[in-house]
């Protein structure tokens, strides 16, 4: 009896899988899809690449090929637009709706899967989703994609696969005031193979299901020579299906970002005729967004009416000029409450102009590795965003509003330290899952960086903007499922899952956070000027050395450094249990293991230089003599350890180190790459120094240019 189980079992599988070697496929569908630029790019890639997966070739239109992929009729291409969510009736920026579904099925010796979409965009992402939720590719990096070796085809028959987008507009915004990886492919034509670096990274968004990608413009630009070279990648996104936008300032000074008004003493004109001819130098490109920064610098408010003006002219003359473009506008964290130099009597709103003005968008932002619902997220002198999660569900009422989150936050909290942060993997997805429940039609993602493995971050979004569902059933989203679509090993998901909880319950549910951020110029500031923009430490280092009581000390003592070396032990423990079960044969799990590690030793070195200044504290209470060698030798002891990683990660670094990883002046206001800090563990030297001379000063070792970085100096 037990035989015939096992025997009906086996027949049983081979019906619901039917696996067979394959040795040609073809994909058919109408001559039309070779002509549109939208498929006609997706379809080549797309035989490029299964060509290369199966070892055999890839056809188009051949009825005798053994594997199939039918592409949906003409008939069935409507391009029925979208429309605002829950019936609102502001004016709306459509896309063609892009949900997909494929049906497999087997005939005899041949198998086939028929898609079905509405649109060019449908076909695209359906195409590109069937490789990766379902095949095995990886398009988890723009320079780095997985391509299964594959012989079989074993994919169930008679199911329906579905894929319906979370959102209407979903990407990203690469925050290039920072020196990024794109900033100088995206500035500068000049700049070595520019332009297919910046295709590449569209590309990536394109695969994986993404049609949004806007960046900061900075005023470091060649007007002459920029245009043709926006105009180049935007015509390339375009041809993609991409929504192309472009961030700029009001009038913010900082970060060299690009202004549409100069001051009375940079410029004669006016402020109007500034706008409007700036407006028509940018539309060289053709954009679909404006997504326009509205303060003058994050804290400061400035004269709200004359900017309301300002902004009325710009959506009055777009709808006029270029009514394809759409106005957009981040909502900061920053309470309104807490911004300085607000002036102005309030504007006066009348029906033409409230109606002028529901034709902006808006973008609420939250920031870091909180997600805007929860209660303890101190963050830029909140207590929580929570305001800006309400704020998104009242502008859904009045205006086209999208959700606006961070993957990371290039300075101190993580890559400059740097810590490889698990916690924005849950926070992301909690986002997302919040956004879905409430409708929100728009999802653009803040991205600061990719290595140090925070290119998991951005692939892990981008995938979970889509919902999928086999035979009507939804499929289940939770933060670590994309370390296991990439790496097929249970043992990657099981120990990065344990990792994340360990991060959490630290370094997130118990602030420790706030003891391993570097400290800036904005923290160490005098009173009153000192603002909190990363968590940081509710007594300062130079109070702890310098003020502190015997209680403060010892509260210290027993509450914060059992932690840190209580979360450094625990994060050894894990990456030897790992190290441990075999040994490391890709090159993503390496650098997660890494990331990891320094981490670990991030909480390690701020236990020594912690434990330094409480102990010399404690001394001069005592009027004891203070030798603390021993405390400042470990430390630095840590910090190479952590140098060695640095440098072992460096020879994987995806961009060139000269570029983002170096000291040299680019198009932002800083005088090198983001990773520059990592090169030699600027903050974790600094800290070392910072106790042993008991020096706190705001520009003690500093590496930033504080002038040039908010705007007083070129």
């Amino acid at each position: 009896m037990k035989r015939l189980q096992i025997h009906l079992l086996l027949f049983f599988l081979f019906q619901v899988v039917s696996t067979f070697a394959v040795e040609s496929i073809s994909i058919n569908g109408p001559q039309t899809y070779w002509e549109n630029s939208i498929t006609k790019t997706t379809l080549e890639d797309v035989k490029k690449l299964v060509a290369q997966a199966f070892d055999c070739p890839v056809e188009f239109n051949n009825n005798q090929a053994e594997l199939i992929l039918y592409l949906p009729s003409l008939s069935q291409l409507t391009e029925q637009k979208s429309k605002a969510p829950d019936s609102h009736d502001y004016p709306y920026f459509q896309v063609p709706q892009h949900q997909y579904a494929w049906k497999f099925q087997k005939d005899g010796n041949k198998f086939y899967a028929f898609l079905s979409a509405n649109s060019y965009l449908g076909i695209s992402y359906g195409l590109y989703g069937l490789l990766q939720e379902k095949m095995g590719f990886c398009f988890y990096h723009p320079r780095q994609t997985i391509v299964p070796k594959l012989t079989q085809w074993n994919l169930p028959n008679n199911q329906l696969w579905e894929a319906k987008p979370v959102f209407d507009k979903k990407g990203f915004h690469l925050h290039t005031q920072h020196p990024l990886e794109l900033t100088e492919a995206l500035h500068d034509p000049l700049y070595p193979n520019a332009l297919s670096m910046v295709k590449e990274y569209l590309d990536w968004l394109v695969r994986n299901g993404q049609n949004y990608f806007e960046f900061c413009l900075l005023e470091s630009i060649d007007r002459k020579l920029w245009p043709a070279h926006a105009k180049a990648f935007v015509d390339y996104g375009h041809s993609r299906g991409l929504l192309m936008g472009v961030d700029f300032s009001l009038h913010m000074i900082q970060q060299k970002t690009f202004q549409m008004y100069l001051s009375p003493t940079q410029s004669v004109k006016s402020k109007e005729v500034q706008i409007i001819q700036n407006m028509q130098w940018l539309m060289q490109a053709q954009w679909d967004f404006f997504n326009m920064e509205f303060a003058s610098a994050e804290f400061v408010g400035g004269n709200r009416a004359k900017k309301e003006k300002l902004r009325l002219l710009m959506i009055d003359w777009l709808e006029k000029n270029h009514p394809q473009t759409k106005l957009m506008g981040r909502q900061h964290v920053v309470k309104h409450d807490k911004e300085e130099g607000v002036t102005g009597q309030a504007f006066a709103w009348d029906s033409i102009s409230l109606a002028l003005d529901r034709k902006r968008g808006i973008l609420s932002h939250t920031v870091m590795f909180y997600d805007m619902t929860e209660h303890n997220a101190p963050v830029y002198e909140n207590q929580n965003q929570r305001h800006q999660f309400e704020l998104l569900l009242d502008e859904m009422k009045k205006r086209e509003t999208w959700y606006y989150p961070e993957s990371a936050y290039w300075v101190t909290f993580d890559n400059s330290v740097p810590i490889f942060l698990l916690p924005y993997l849950k926070a992301r997805l909690t986002d997302i899952d919040t956004c879905e429940k409430y409708h929100v039609p728009g999802h653009v993602t803040f991205s600061s960086g990719w290595e140090w493995s925070y290119w998991l971050f951005d692939w892990s979004i981008a995938r979970w903007s889509w919902t999928y569902y086999e035979n009507k059933i939804r499929q289940l989203k939770y933060p670590t499922q994309y370390v296991a679509a990439i790496d097929r090993d249970s043992l990657s998901k099981e120990w990065i899952k344990k990792a994340l909880e360990l991060q959490q319950c630290y370094l997130k549910d118990s602030n420790l956070v706030q003891w391993l951020t570097g400290m800036t110029v904005t923290d160490e500031l005098p009173m009153g000027m000192n603002k909190a923009f990363h968590p940081r430490p509710p007594l300062s280092y130079k109070y702890l050395e310098r003020k502190a009581s015997q209680a403060e000390i010892q509260l210290i003592e027993t509450e914060i450094l059992p932690r840190l070396e209580a979360f450094y032990q625990q994060t050894f423990k894990q990456i030897q249990y790992r190290k441990s079960r075999g040994s490391l044969h890709n090159s993503w799990e390496n650098e997660w293991l890494d990331g990891l590690e320094i981490t670990g030793l991030r909480a390690h070195h701020r236990f020594f230089t912690l434990s330094y200044i409480l102990e010399r504290r404690k001394a001069r209470l005592r009027h004891r003599h203070f030798d603390g060698k021993f405390y400042l030798e470990n430390a630095a002891k840590v910090r190479q350890m952590a140098q060695e990683i640095v440098s072992r990660r460096e020879t994987f670094y995806r961009y060139d180190l000269a570029t983002i990883a170096r000291w040299g002046r680019g198009h932002t206001s800083y005088d090198f790459g983001y990773l520059y800090p990592v090169y030699k563990l600027s903050f974790w030297k600094r800290e070392e120094e910072q106790a042993r001379r008991n020096n706190y000063g705001p520009f003690f070792m500093s590496i930033w240019n504080p002038l040039r970085i908010i705007g007083l100096v070129d």
